[in-house]
């Protein structure tokens, strides 16, 4: 058999994509991209999104110790990089945790954390981001283009804009997502410098350590609830992983990608909840109308922006990652051949649309499970009171609790491979698998799961994994002795 770099193509011009006489793939790209560029990948997991829209949930969640919550958290998924990176210093391909756990603990529990971890990278950003980029535009296009356009119809032309992004190349996709990711930072870096700096608005609390006091929650608070949360909150981190095969020096790139992005996240998210601390007042509650307050209409207006650019740069990563996953099960034979074609720009063009195929599906899943009116008792002009929230909230506890089983996977085999070695990765492996078991419980959890109005999405979650599991038990021998080959 020829190498995948020797192979020869049989280029179908109807198509636009190649393949192999074997019919599999022409192979991604090879060593284009650079630490910055992994980084911009593993950033996907969306800081500003994360650090506004969620992180407002986690300020009321923690009461007055969100700070602390953060950088406790931050400790945690830290140890979980650690085991990440060192499995990507050894295994640089483009599966991510389906070629780590293939080397540890076996081919049959690879094929189950592929399926586990690709359905979950779908979930979060195609039906997740199709569902709440789509409420994002609609409600940016109406307030300030004068629009009328449902929710539905902005996430078709979301999931529009990341086909396109993810078939041109992934250095478009890289610089898409860093471009995106800088222009949505900027806005929340300035009404923190303007908080702490700035004269201190009436009600506000002001400067104070307090947030980073864990003895400071309020009443209703819980660090135990805030912290589990703000696990979901860092899932992603290791998307950069799925670049292995198309980064210059994959085993010093992508260890560091991992942990800078851990660290950058979790000072942003940081810098988000100490704002919120010291700066927020019963009628600046939020970042927009923090911005009005603080600063002026048009930084209230690029941090709406903001928001909806970070959303995009999450669903450039997510779905680019995903997209690498059905290739690469595609070529191992473990899905039909067919979706690990590539383009003539050596994009995995047949992932990236049965991504967005399933992303659409998805969002028709929520139309018909939660329609698209809003809530009758809310009031109409915030977002989160569309039906159609619920399902951003399903597809987001479907995808984190299946990652976090994958994890506890990859700790495991961890331990198996290279952790009993050194102390410091023993350590590191014991934290992750406790974090990661705290982050799956949870949900099982009343007052404790984060998504308490979508509770249905736990049951699928376990359906998925369930039969995902039934599939990597009774596939063929064959198709078992062909994963991570490349």
């Amino acid at each position: 058999m020829p190498s995948w770099g020797d192979v020869v193509h049989r280029s179908s011009p109807n198509r636009g994509y190649s393949v192999s006489d074997t019919a599999t793939a022409t192979g991604l790209a090879k060593g284009q991209l650079s630490t910055i560029d992994c980084i911009a990948q593993s950033l996907a997991v969306g800081p500003v999104f994360s650090g506004a829209l969620l992180g407002s949930i986690l300020a009321g969640w923690s009461a007055g110790a969100g700070s602390f919550v953060v950088v406790l958290t931050a400790v945690c998924i830290l140890a979980l990089g650690r085991v990440v990176s060192e499995f990507a210093k050894r295994y640089s391909g483009s599966g991510t945790v389906y070629e780590f756990i293939a080397r540890s603990l076996g081919k049959r529990a690879a094929v189950f954390a592929a399926g586990s971890y690709h359905a979950a990278v779908i979930a979060l950003g195609g039906g997740g981001i199709a569902v709440i980029g789509g409420l994002l535009l609609r409600d940016f296009l109406n307030a300030h283009v004068g629009t009328n356009l449902n929710w539905w119809v902005c996430s078709i032309i979301v999931l529009a804009f990341l086909f396109v992004i993810n078939s041109v190349g992934v250095k478009m996709s890289m610089k898409a997502q860093l471009g995106l990711i800088i222009l949505s930072i900027v806005p929340f870096l300035i009404l923190f410098v303007r908080v702490v700096f700035g004269s201190k608005a009436e009600g506000a609390a002001g400067n104070s350590l307090s947030s980073f006091n864990p003895s400071n929650v309020g009443e209703g608070g819980s660090l135990f609830k805030g912290i589990l949360f703000a696990i979901l909150m860092f899932v992603g981190f290791e998307l950069s992983a799925a670049l292995g095969e198309e980064t210059k020096d994959p085993k010093k790139s992508i260890p560091r990608a991992v942990v800078s992005t851990i660290v950058i996240i979790a000072v942003f998210y940081v810098i988000t909840q100490y704002t919120l601390a010291a700066g927020s007042t019963p009628d600046l509650f939020d970042f927009a109308p923090m911005a009005e307050g603080y600063l002026n209409h048009f930084f209230a207006v690029w941090i709406e922006l903001a928001i909806l650019l970070d959303v995009l740069a999450v669903g450039i990563g997510f779905q680019l990652a995903a997209a690498r996953g059905v290739y690469s099960l595609a070529r191992d034979t473990v899905l039909p051949k067919s979706l690990a074609a590539t383009n003539k720009r050596q994009q995995p063009i047949g992932g990236v649309i049965t991504v967005t195929v399933i992303s659409v599906l998805l969002m028709l899943l929520v139309i018909v499970k939660h329609g698209t009116g809003l809530v009758p008792e809310a009031p109409v002009d915030i977002f989160a009171f569309q039906n159609a929230f619920y399902g951003f909230l399903a597809f987001s506890t479907i995808g984190g609790m299946l990652i976090c089983m994958v994890y506890l996977l990859v700790c495991l085999g961890a331990l198996k491979l290279f952790a009993m070695k050194n102390p410091i990765d023993v350590g590191a492996a014991v934290i992750a698998i406790a974090v990661c078991a705290l982050g799956v419980a949870a949900q099982f959890i009343t007052g404790l799961e984060p998504a308490p109005e979508a509770q249905w999405s736990r049951i699928a979650a376990i359906v998925i994994a369930v039969v995902v599991a039934v599939y990597a038990a009774t596939a063929k021998k064959d198709v078992i002795e062909s994963v991570a080959q490349h």
